[in-house]
């Protein structure tokens, strides 16, 4: 078993997110944590497909394996940290955070 590094984006919100990978790859890691928001890949955001073929390029180009993480603070909702969750007591809401999953695997599918 070979053990193999990686970080997180969440911790590289003030690079842009081309420059975040290409310091990762410098860096020596061999993967990363994507996490959907709006700094970086916004999940709510237009040409979402695009985009994520732009990031897919970028990942081959550097090497990199990626993870899609959902953990983004205020992704779904400006004014509740990590929210509506799938607890919420709103049905709608839940259903936002339904989506945001099923957004998650079609991000994760189209970068490998």
């Amino acid at each position: 078993m070979t053990l193999r590094l990686g970080y997180g984006t969440n911790g590289l919100t003030d690079l842009r997110l081309d420059d975040a990978l290409a310091l990762l790859a410098d860096l020596g890691y061999d993967g990363v944590g994507l996490t959907l928001d709006h700094m970086h890949l916004d999940p709510v955001g237009p040409g979402l497909g695009a985009r994520t073929r732009r990031v897919a390029h970028a990942l081959d180009r550097l090497g990199l394996t990626v993870t899609v993480e959902t953990g983004a603070r205020y992704v779904l909702d400006p004014r509740r940290k990590h929210g509506p969750s799938l607890l919420d007591p709103d049905p709608d809401a839940r259903a936002a955070r339904v989506r945001l999953l099923k957004t998650a695997v079609q991000v994760a599918a189209d970068l490998g």
